[in-house]
């Protein structure tokens, strides 16, 4: 019996809640026949009923019939989780039969003195957890009911998540007392949630057309999305071609993604609201020591999610369950581009289908959330929900500036509080007519921005409509893309501060972040001027123009250069290296480049296992050289990326100038107390290759002084010819000197050649900037100087020259021709003084 004890699968809290329970309900119900008005049974029946459920007992005990228990008891222990079986074995029935014999003794001397239930049974309740008070006998609060009291309590975005957190535990659950609920029954919850598939409850099927669809129980999803894991971990494993790194690689894509360790412990909070609102804070709090816990610690889970993970790998270390949490990268500039050149702004044929492109004969650009929301949120940070619900009221003109007031209204949808804040328009907008756009709203009498963007009825929310429409149209447009999508958007713009150099606080305020004071919430209250000054700042290469079909300014161009993109994938081998790679062009999937690793076999069931093989260093070397004239869309898998960027350090990329060091602040006061010296001869390779009949926009290598003190010879770089000026019969240079780009981004006076085709067509090399303040006026017959012509720059590359000398103001070049003076030295000399003697002195 001793072994049966300890051997027992059934949980001792359960048996003590059910305990418990019983001990309570008994008390309860002494108390209730006592003041009851009328008495529904004579004292003697009532005492002989007790005597003869009494005897049954003993009968019971003495012949070892535990069944018994389960027919007094089953109710009770149904709701703490207890079964017949459980309540039926020897451990649990010997303690009820026992309390119950305990609890009839009790009542029939109740019945008999009418002596006070609390009083006479203070020990017995006790010793089960109870206070002998009338506030302890009251009904413990059902799960359903404590859900709708921590609702209740929590503001409206907590009471989604509470009801959602809500519905999963009736279900795993069933609508029971929260007090029977113990912490490791807790655990067993929060791991059912762990491994709930990342889209459950998604396929009800109710949309506008059905409004009916079906219920789904969360538990079913996860043993469906069990079962398929299953078998789809069975027949990976069973693939002798595949190499480990490429069963994981398959493993990660393939397997259905569940919820997030982050967004677990959001669920556990929400969890502990239910059972703080049922319990109260002695019972549920931060103070309550881990052993008393109904809900566990962060620290408590954190622990026990260590060991889940160890349990969800195979014993080579392949996963069984993932979570594929979103990384959300910013947008490139290709990929704003793209957009920007799509038929949602260029113009459509069709408003019902906005993805096919416009005819000659049918344009339509249509100005409404599809429009304006993208527009908005990479040049002005807000999320989508942000200015999905703004009113026409809400832009206004403040200190001369039109503004946009976000979360204007008591009532708005905010993320958190230091969402609320007032945000300038960038000039980008005002010239694609979003003033006079506001203003027609305005005119007809509209109160939203966007009013065919409802909020939805589950969640109140218009982001969620939102994004299903844009992400659809952009899978049509062949734009999507998992790590930049659509509430990435904003990202961009924080991006582009953070290369100009903007500070952290700022681009949080502009973004609605959270940040310290309440002085840096109000920031963007004053100081418009300047906060505006920053969104302009933001280029995206957006061209406005006039076209006579339409009577508001519309996209005409981009500035930024286009280039094709390429997916990349390769195969790894068990010691996750590469042994083959192919890149394939994204839109007509035809293959631009393939090869294997020499001396390494890529897995059999690759197509391009069967190609050309070349050593590392070349295939490297060709990717390199393709990565220049191609955007090259990395493999979802990070091992695999790993890799691929690990092989490309065999390229020795150098640039063919030296690139120059950042000067500190101490060297550059210097260089403007101390002009430049030229002392050496430059080194000139071919002095017969030097370029003739240069012209503005030409690029050219040459050796110019350097600002150093005591220069050995001149740095050999690529300069652009901003101007070209006749002087005495000659015809001079105006060369800015070119420098590698650093990781602060160029400057407003600084022209930028960092696209491929831009380099191409320019022969760079590497990414490269023009200082257009620092020039210099160079002979263009000076062979010493001017080494060889390279490209020439782009159209845009034209027009951005001329927006940064705009920006670098009045400068006169420096001319190198004229002979530098040496400055004399400074010299002292002390003369002796002349002596006049008096006339009398002879």
């Amino acid at each position: 019996m001793l072994k049966e004890l300890q051997d027992s699968p059934v949980s001792e809290a359960r048996v003590q809640a059910m305990l418990k329970e019983i001990v309570r309900r008994a008390v309860a119900g002494m108390i209730a026949r006592q003041e009851s008005g009328s008495v529904t049974e004579i004292p003697e029946s009532y005492l002989g009923r007790i005597d003869k459920e009494t005897g049954r007992i003993r009968d019971a005990q003495r012949a070892r019939d535990w069944s018994v228990a389960s027919t007094f008891a089953g109710e009770i222990a149904r709701q703490n989780g207890l079964g017949p079986e459980a309540v039926e074995s020897p451990a649990v029935a010997r303690q009820v039969l026992s309390l119950l014999r305990r609890l009839n003794d009790l009542s029939a001397r109740v019945e008999r003195d009418f002596d006070d239930p609390l009083d006479v049974g203070r020990d017995l309740l006790i010793d089960h957890g109870l206070n002998p008070t009338r506030e302890a006998m009251k009904p413990p609060m059902l799960l359903s009911e404590a859900i709708e009291k921590a609702c209740e309590e929590a503001p409206h975005d907590v009471e989604i998540k509470i009801r959602v957190i809500g519905k999963v535990a009736l279900a795993y659950f069933g609508d029971v007392p929260v007090a029977s609920i113990v912490l490791e029954q807790s655990f067993e919850f929060l791991f059912q949630v762990w491994m709930l598939p990342k889209r459950w409850g998604k396929g009800h099927g109710r949309n506008r057309h059905e409004k009916i669809g079906k219920d789904l129980c969360p538990l079913q999803e996860i043993r469906d999305a069990d079962a398929r894991d299953a078998q789809l971990l069975e027949e990976i494993l069973n693939l002798d071609t595949l190499s480990v790194p490429d069963k994981r690689r398959r493993l990660v894509v393939e397997l259905i993604p569940r919820l997030t360790d982050g967004y677990l412990f959001v669920q556990r909070d929400m969890l502990n609201r239910i059972f703080r609102a049922a319990l109260g804070r002695k019972r549920v709090g931060r103070d309550v020591d881990d052993e008393d816990r109904l809900v566990p610690s962060h620290a408590q889970l954190k622990n026990r999610l260590r060991a889940w993970h160890k349990s969800q790998k195979t014993p080579c270390k392949l996963p069984k369950r993932v979570s594929r949490p979103k990384r959300r990268m910013s947008w490139s500039l290709e990929h704003v581009s793209r957009l920007l050149r799509s038929p949602i702004y260029v113009g459509t044929s069709s408003p019902k289908q906005r993805s096919r492109k416009a005819t000659a004969r049918n344009r339509i650009i249509i100005r409404d959330a599809i429009y304006w929301v993208p527009l908005i949120m990479i040049t002005m940070g807000v999320r989508p929900e942000e200015i999905l619900q703004a009113a026409v009221p809400d832009v206004v003109r403040r200190d001369g500036i039109l503004c946009l007031f976000v979360g204007e209204e008591e009532d708005a949808v905010l993320k958190n509080e230091q969402s609320r804040r007032v945000l300038p328009i960038p000039e980008i907008l005002l010239e694609l007519g979003f003033r006079e756009w506001v203003v027609a709203k305005r005119k007809f009498g509209e109160t939203w921005l966007f009013p065919e963007i409802q909020p939805d009825k589950s969640h109140g929310r218009r982001s969620q409509i939102f994004g299903d429409r844009l992400r659809n149209l952009l899978k049509t447009l062949k734009l999507h893309d998992t790590r930049e999508d659509i509430y990435a958007m904003r990202r961009t713009l924080s991006s582009k501060l953070l290369s100009r150099g903007i500070d952290t606080g700022t681009r949080q305020r502009i973004l609605g972040h959270l940040e310290g004071t309440t002085i840096d919430r109000h920031y963007s209250d004053h100081g418009l001027l300047e906060l505006k000054d920053l969104l302009d700042s933001v280029d995206y290469g957006i061209e406005v123009g006039r076209d006579r079909r339409f009577d508001f300014p519309i996209i005409v161009g981009n500035r930024t250069a286009m280039q094709t993109a390429l997916d990349v994938e390769v195969a790894l081998t068990d010691r996750r290296e590469i042994s083959a790679v192919q890149l394939r062009d994204s839109e007509t999937d035809e293959i631009v480049f393939e090869a294997a690793i020499s001396g390494r076999k890529a897995p059999a069931e690759y197509t391009w296992n069967d190609c050309e093989a070349l050593e590392e260093k070349d295939v490297a070397a060709r990717i390199v050289s393709l990565g220049r004239q191609y955007s090259l869309t990395m493999p979802a898998s990070e091992e695999a990326t790993a890799a691929l960027e690990h092989l490309l350090i065999l390229v020795d990329d150098k640039p063919f100038y030296a690139p120059a060091t950042k000067p500190s602040v101490d060297k550059e006061t210097e260089e403007i107390e101390n002009p430049s010296v030229v002392d050496a001869k430059p080194i000139v390779d071919n002095p017969d290759s030097r370029p003739v009949d240069l012209e503005a926009g030409d690029l050219v290598v040459c050796a110019l002084p350097s600002r150093r003190a005591e220069p050995t010879k001149s740095t050999a770089r690529p300069g652009i010819v901003v101007n070209t000026r006749t002087m005495a019969g000659r015809k001079f240079l105006d060369i800015a000197w070119g420098g590698p780009i650093e990781t602060a981004g160029p400057a407003p006076h600084e022209l930028a050649i960092a696209q491929a085709v831009e380099m191409a067509e320019a022969k760079l090399d590497i990414p490269t900037r023009f200082n257009l303040r620092r020039r210099f006026l160079v002979p263009e017959e000076d062979t010493a100087r001017l080494h060889h012509r390279l490209g020439r720059i782009s159209k845009s590359a034209e027009n951005r020259l001329r927006e940064g000398l705009l920006y670098a103001g009045d400068v006169s070049p420096e001319p190198v021709a004229e002979p530098t003076r040496k400055q004399r030295p400074l010299v002292v000399e002390r003369r002796r003084s002349r002596s006049v003697r008096p006339p009398n002195s002879r």
